[in-house]
């Protein structure tokens, strides 16, 4: 890519600014670059993470929590209103070797741009059991900061034995009226200080050596009420069991969706 006419190909891009990514992220983006009169265009497939939950309570302004593609909807409007637009793209592609920069669309269309803003956030990860993915938000979740006042009182489960598992047992524990962690080792990822505080709550019960085989759902409701897991035994057998839930949170770390931007450093993470 050839410096001789940078100037003349960055004015000549379709866009001053591109936000690739429809979440809080991406909307705060826009709302400031429109309000700076750069008239971004918002590049998005949906709102992001915010769109797997139901209601939002731990957002400042809403004091009787707002439902989530409500509080999406009002982002894109006060983006809107300063002047940002908004596209529907699913992202194939994106090329930053070379200004203006381009970013492919899953239909065919090509936007050049003078900027890009990365604000495609992270997918949580999955355990992959039956029923996992049927009851998001109807009792299975990623966020206990989120999500976990609704199980105040309640017996709420955490999956996972890193940091992430650590941080949303000891969350949980001030509100639920028992927390079961269920991990698949018999050793637990988390870093130490993190392990013994969980170690030693009295309100969080360990499984180890367990796996959640099927998240089932109540016949009449719809919503999770137990959990089908297995157990490695001592005499190295599986056994099977049913343990009743009122919620389960899945805390096995987060993936970057940042594998289209191959041309930006990036940290380890």
């Amino acid at each position: 890519c050839s410096e001789d006419a940078l100037t003349v190909r960055i004015l000549e891009a379709d866009r001053k600014l591109v936000i690739v990514g429809g979440g809080p992220a991406g909307l705060s983006a826009a709302v400031y670059a429109a309000r700076a009169g750069l008239s971004p265009l918002i590049i998005a497939r949906d709102g992001g993470q915010l769109e797997g939950t139901s209601d939002v309570h731990n957002y400042p302004g809403f004091d009787e929590g707002v439902d989530a593609v409500d509080l999406i909807q009002r982002l894109e409007r006060q983006a809107e209103r300063f002047g940002a637009d908004r596209k529907e793209c699913g992202v194939r592609d994106v090329d930053l070797t070379c200004r203006p920069f381009k970013v492919y669309c899953e239909d065919g269309e090509v936007i050049t741009s003078s900027a890009v803003v990365i604000a495609t956030g992270a997918s949580p990860r999955w355990i992959g059991a039956e029923g996992e993915q049927e009851l998001i938000a109807k009792g299975v979740h990623t966020c206990a900061t989120c999500d976990g006042y609704f199980y105040r009182g309640k017996h709420a489960v955490v999956i996972g034995g890193g940091d992430t598992a650590m941080e949303q047992a000891l969350f949980l524990a001030r509100l639920a009226s028992r927390v079961t962690l269920i991990h698949r080792g018999g050793v637990l990822r988390a870093s130490k200080a993190m392990a013994t505080r969980v170690l030693k709550h009295p309100n969080i019960l360990i499984l180890w050596n367990t796996s959640v085989k099927r998240f089932v759902a109540d016949e009449s409701t719809g919503a999770l009420s137990s959990l089908d897991i297995e157990t490695l035994t001592t005499m190295g057998e599986n056994a099977t069991s049913n343990l009743a839930v009122d919620g389960a949170f899945v805390a096995i770390g987060h993936t970057p969706n940042s594998e289209k931007f191959r041309g930006v450093r990036t940290d380890s993470k």
